[in-house]
This record gives structure tokens, sequence and C-alpha cells, in this order.
């Protein structure tokens, strides 16, 4: 084991209270706090059923610190996942809420929809909405617009932002903990007009009905209905605080003020809290109710508040440009508003005999390169930089970061043509997560209940359905348009072959096949038939390939019934191996068993029928924040060497390469707050600049006791924000390179935008005091 640093022990000296970290990027803050919660697991004398308890906000993040606390426990002859629980603090909220559901109003098979599902039913109704009270927005349309224009401003652009704007404003609403009737009450009783409150308010109320129509709950309501609990049930408070006497909290710069009064209530008087993040690294607040000034003010009155400072990933010479980056923006940014937006601690270089020493330092490194570049030629110049890098370093990793998903779609293409490997897997989403889980939950529900034919039926369809997307990944003449979906159903792309196709020749059998096995009046006269046989008695009836097929079949459920007696962990993962060959889906199978594994050890009364109902909740993508989302894989950029990885810059965060390339440092993508910056979230046809989700939530806040609403101000104070958020993503990325860091520029797609403020004076800071 390594020595920790003089600044990681004192993380791992803690003994009890209040505790607050600030990390640099790559400080070693996972070793430590994975270090720190083993070493309490181990010496913190817990009780029979107590246990540290480690809080993150990134899904991946969860199985890691697991397996590491694992090996660490396991290194003192302690049994793994014993004394300790790492969560999310959506799944943490979900236990809370599952707990009480009648003190959130929510019935006991409550269910939680997903991303997707929450945008389906937003959209309906928002443009229910809008189909209605479109008078009502219009208003906010500029004067200008040509009839061409506002045509497609009105049928197409303003139902998009009527909807983005109402998903911003029901997030807020939640995280402040406002209902859509308290909303509502709050705009009777202020009497002066609010259009977007009210347009706000009207969408929120018909989208919670949707929710409540189908018994469900989002993400949000799962935060806001577990505070609820927590505030009204001291009864079950009490338990939770004797359960966690320790809270250890990751990635704190990104969480909520809601998200907070959660962990502080579970902290309770004896406020054993640790929070370790960066709120240099808070990237998000865009996107989320996140706000890295809760972590600044918790470190400053916390009882302790070391700092990891000390980073080996990248050489010095980019670690000089992220401290100035540091210095840049508190002292001599143009705009007093946005300064401020990093803080220190600077980073500081490893000392010598540090097990992770820095890179050797190599300013020649480090280019920042503007010119009149499209997008199209910055990528063309980057890719032809790569290739004759890629083959000099083929044990190498490096990256192209873009600002926008569109622009890493156009440097696959790029690259594609080229001929340069590559991976854009950090751009894409899957659905291998719920088809893996499903596949396997069907198996296990069947094991709970074996005298039920319409689990056996679905048994079926799920078993077939990998046989055949097996066969299709062999065979050519299976349409590429077609595949599973994942309840073994068949989903159909654009294009669909003349004819019958392989794959609904396919469907038909399934179909046919699991509706006959679905009237089997006693399953076990056809699984061990003992003087009866089902199949002998519909024998006439079938071809000899579903003969064939259903003696498989029969074999097949015979050893699954044999594995039930294994435990859940191992039952899990004997499936898995049963039904996928593929790394990606084994490696989910392996969360799976992990996860399952977790809650049979922390329920031992559990049996088969309840780890099944687990592992649906995961199936049907409830789970999503456990850890084994869709979409969500654990990349490893090491996994890809000799090759480009391209990700957005967001999507970068924690991980690192040799090279990096940030692409589109433009004053669109980065603007400063300055004269002539254009602001993404502000539409060309708004009248006035105007920021319509920064005025929603103004006027909500006017209404709930805020400043009194000034239209215009909240879109100036987002476009303050926004451009400290810009600062922030931009030392992301510079402290994502290792050894070399590639900054370049382009005139975006209007050929209209200039190097970014930034971009300019952080190369005048490079030449003046870092180039030799």
């Amino acid at each position: 084991m390594a020595e920790p640093r003089p600044q990681q022990q004192e993380v791992l000296g803690y003994e009890g209270g209040t505790m607050g970290v600030a990390a640099v990027p790559g400080s070693g803050k996972t070793w430590t706090l994975t270090r720190l919660a083993a070493r309490l697991v181990a010496e913190a004398d817990l009780e029979a059923r107590q246990e540290v308890l480690v809080v993150t906000l990134v899904n991946s993040s969860v199985d890691n610190f697991s397996s590491r606390i694992d090996q660490l426990i396991e290194q003192e002859g302690m049994l793994p996942d014993v004394g300790y629980r790492v969560c999310t603090l959506h799944t943490l909220a979900h236990e809370i809420v599952r707990a009480r559901p009648d003190l959130a109003g929510l019935s006991e098979d409550f269910h939680v929809i997903d991303d997707r599902q929450s945008s389906d039913v937003l959209r309906d109704v928002a443009e229910s909405w809008y189909q209605s009270n479109q008078p009502k927005i219009t208003g906010y349309l500029t004067g200008d617009i040509s009839d061409y224009k506002r045509k497609e401003v009105l049928s197409e652009k303003l139902p998009r932002q009527v909807r983005r704007v109402a998903q911003n404003a029901i997030k807020h609403a939640k995280s402040s903990g406002l209902s859509p009737e308290a909303l509502q009450g709050y705009l009777q009783d202020r009497g002066a007009e609010m259009p977007l409150a009210e347009m706000a308010q009207s969408i929120y109320q018909g989208y919670q009905q949707a929710l409540n129509v189908q018994g469900a709950v989002d993400y949000d309501d799962l935060i806001r209905h577990a505070l609820q609990v927590l505030q009204t049930d001291e009864e079950l408070l009490a338990r939770l605080q004797h359960q966690w006497p320790y809270v250890l909290e990751d990635e704190a710069q990104d969480s909520s003020r809601i998200q907070q009064q959660i962990l502080q209530r579970l902290a309770g008087s004896q406020a054993n809290w640790v929070r370790v993040g960066d709120p240099n690294q808070a990237i998000y607040e865009s996107f989320t109710t996140a706000d890295p000034n809760l972590l600044r003010e918790f470190a400053q009155k916390a009882g302790q508040s070391p700092k990891l400072a000390q980073s080996g990933r990248s050489q010095p010479s980019i670690i000089k440009l992220a401290n100035r980056t540091i210095w840049w923006s508190q002292e001599r940014h143009p705009n007093e508003e946005v300064q401020g937006a990093l803080t220190k601690p600077f980073i500081r270089t490893t000392s010598e005999g540090d097990p992770q020493p820095n890179p050797p330092d190599h300013p020649g490194r480090i280019a920042f390169v503007s010119g009149e570049f499209t997008e199209e030629e910055e990528t063309r110049k980057v890719a032809a930089a790569l290739g004759p890098w890629l083959e000099a370093n083929p044990e190498k990793t490096c990256a192209m970061l873009v600002p926008v998903r569109g622009m890493g779609v156009d440097a696959a293409s790029r690259l594609e043509e080229e001929g340069i490997p590559y991976t854009d897997s950090l751009l894409k989403t899957t659905s291998q997560t719920r088809e893996a889980a499903q596949r396997i939950e069907r198996v296990v529900e069947y094991l709970a209940k074996p005298t039920s034919p319409a689990r056996l039926a679905r048994c079926y369809v799920q078993w077939r359905s990998s046989q055949v997307e097996d066969n299709r990944a062999r065979d050519e003449s299976f349409s590429e348009d077609e595949s599973f979906s994942a309840d073994g159903s068949f989903s159909e792309g654009g294009g669909k072959p003349e004819g019958k196709s392989k794959m609904e020749a396919a469907k038909a059998e399934i179909r046919e096949t699991s509706r006959l096995v679905s009237r089997v009046e006693r399953p076990e006269d056809y699984i061990w038939p003992q003087g009866r046989s089902w199949l002998s008695e519909v024998e006439a009836g079938l071809t000899n390939e579903q003969l064939s097929r259903l003696e498989a079949f029969r074999e097949k459920v015979r050893y699954w019934l044999e594995l039930s007696g294994l435990p859940i962990g191992q039952l899990i993962m004997a499936l898995g191996r049963d039904f996928f060959s593929d790394p990606g889906r084994l490696a989910l199978v392996q969360k799976f068993s992990g996860l399952l594994r977790r809650a049979s050890n922390y329920n031992p009364e559990w049996g088969l029928p309840r780890l099944s109902d687990e592992l649906e909740v995961i199936a049907e993508n409830e789970r999503r924040f456990e850890g084994v989302g869709s979409g969500e894989a654990d990349f490893d950029p090491g996994d890809h060497k000799g090759e480009v990885t391209i990700s957005t810059m967001h999507g970068a965060k924690g991980l690192e390469w040799d090279r990096v390339h940030m692409m589109g440092v433009n004053d669109y993508h980065f603007p400063a707050a300055v004269a002539g910056d254009k602001f993404l979230p502000e539409k060309w046809f708004y009248r006035d600049g105007l920021n319509l989700q920064a005025e929603t939530l103004a006027q909500i806040d006017a209404l709930t006791g805020g400043e009194p609403y000034q239209e215009g101000e909240a879109t100036t104070e987002a476009r303050q924000e926004y451009a400290r958020e810009r600062i922030r993503l931009f030392y992301v990325c510079v402290t994502r390179a290792r050894e070399e860091l590639m900054i370049t520029t382009n005139i975006g797609r209007f050929e209209d935008n200039r190097p970014a403020l930034i971009f300019e004076e952080m190369r005048k800071i490079y030449d003046e005091h870092i180039a030799e």
C-alpha cells in the first residue's frame, strides 16, 4: 500500500465531527476517501448492523468505491460488504421514501420513472399547454422576425423552448420543496402578472397529475419526498442516524441545498460528516440545481478543513497553466461579477519520492492554435496532428474534447474517413442495462415460482430472443434495422426489407411458441414429467424445429432449477454467462450480482421473490441511480491506448489522458459576460435578449419571498453564472491532460465567432510565464 501524503494523512486521521475537504484534480480523492471508510469500518467500534455510509452523486463511482473498500477491509481479515454502505443520493432517497411512502402521499406500490419516460410525459403536457395558450408566450418574441421565420418559430422552436423552460422550472420548484398546488397559491396571493411562472405552474400541475395517474414519481420527487419523510418521522430518522454513525460524501460540489439538508439530518447532532469535493470542478450548474458555494460555506464552518492540494497527474507546466487560470479568474477577469469562479488552493506538484510523481516538465507540449478555422477545418487539423502522433505513441492515450455532442459526431466521421482509430462510446447511450437485467430477471422470477406457466413462457421469450440475437450477430442476412427490445419484443428501424425477413419469422415463432408454453397447466409435466408428459401430448401439432427447441428449452430450465439453490450473487453470474458472452454485458451482470448480493446480506430474510423484485426495479431502469444505469458504463482511458477518445468536455470529468485536444474554445461556447458575447441559453427569437429559463426561475423565486422581480435582471445574472461555469469547464479540461495539451478555436457554424477571452488571456500567460 502506498504511503499517504501528509495532507491525505490529515484526512485519514479523522476521528469525528464535521470535515470539509477541498481536493484538486488528480489529488487522490477517491484513494483517500476509500481508505478513510475502510479505517472507520475497522477501527470505529461499530455495533452490529451499523455502517459507514458513503454517498456519491456519480453513478459509476458506486462499484468503484465498493470494490476498493472491499479490498482494503479484506486485507484486515474482515468480511466484505459488512460495516459500510456505498450508494448514490438518489438510491438513499429511494429507500427512505420506500420506508414511509404514506408520509409522501404515495401508495406502497409507487414506481420511479426514468429520465426518458419523464421527458415523454412532460412533452405531452407542454405541447397540450402550448396548443391552448400560445398567445401567453408569444409576447416574449422579438418584433423583427420575418413571416417565414415566425412560422418556423411558432411551429417548431417555441414549443421546444416551452418544454425546456418548464422542465427547468419543475426541477427548481421540486428542489425548493414546492408542489404545484403551493405554487398556484403563491400566484393567487401575489396578484401581479407573472406569465412565465403561470406557464410553469400550469405545466407542472399537468405533469404531476400525469405521474399521479401512473402511481409514479421522478428522480426529483425522490429527493423532496425523502426530506419530507425525514422531517416527519422522527423514529425512522433516529433509526437511520444510529444505523449510519458516519456519513462520507463524495463530489460534494455537485450537491444541491435540498440534498445537503437530507445528509445533514442523517448526520444528526453527532455530525460525523465528511464532505469531499472541488468547487472548481462544479460544471453542472446549468443542468442541475447544484451549488458549489454550499461546499465552500461548509468547509469554512467545519471543525476540520484540510486541503488535498498535491497532484501527480499532470506535468508541471500544465499545472502552472491551471493555477494561472485560477489567478486570472480572481484578479484579472474584466467582469467583476465573474471573478471568483475559481478559488484556491492552487495545485501543487508532488514531493520527491511520491508514489505518483508528475510527468517530466515539457513546456513546449502545450499549444494554443487559432485562425479563421471553420468547425470542419479545426477538426481536420486536429485529426491531421493526431494520426502521426498515434503511430509514434501506440501505448499512450489521447482525447478530443468538444463543447457539444454534435461536434463530436462530426469529429468521429472525420476520423473514420482518415482511418484513425477512435472510440466515441462516451458520446453514446445504450439500453444494454435494461435488456441485460430483464433477461436475468425473467429467469429469477420463474425460479421464485416455478409452478407459473406465464413465468415459464416469459423465460422462453428471453431464452429464444438471446439465441436469435446471437444468430443475428453472425448472419448478415438479418436486417440491421431490426432488433429486440428489452422485453424480448421487436423494434424496427427506418428501413424494412421487402417480404418476410428472418427477424420477422423469428418474431412470429417466438410469439407462437411462448403462447403454447403459457397454456401448460402444470409446468412440472413439461419440465420433469412423471407418467404424464405435456410435450408428448402436443407433439403431433409441432414441427420438428419447434419440438427440438422445446426440448432444448426444457434442458435449459432444468439446469436453471439446479442453480436456484446458489447464493444470489453466484446465481446471477451463472445466468449471465448463460445469456451473454460479450464483456460489456457481462460487466453489467457483475454489477447486478454485487448489488443483489449486498441487498441479500443487508436483508437476510429476503428470498428469491423479493430479490426478483429488486432486479425488476433495475430492469425498469428505476435504479439508474444505483450505478448501473443505461448509458453509463465505467470508462477507463487506459483501455483505449493507441486510439482517440471523443468526448464532450462535461463527459471528460474524472478522466485523464496523456494528450488532450480542447476544441471549439470560442466566445460562443466560452463567453466571458463582456460586450459582444453570445450565450447558448439565449435564443435569437426572444426580445431584448432575454433568457426565458432564468426569467422563469426569477419569477418563481419572487413569488416565494425572493427579491422583487425585475425583467432582465435574471438574464444578466444568468450570463454571469454561465461565464463562471465556463471558466471552471476550461479548468477541468486543462487538468485532464497529463503530458500534452493542445487548445484550438473556430469561427463557429455561422462563421462569426472569435477566440474566447479565456483562450486569448491564457495564451498570453503561457507565452509570458510558462513557455521556454
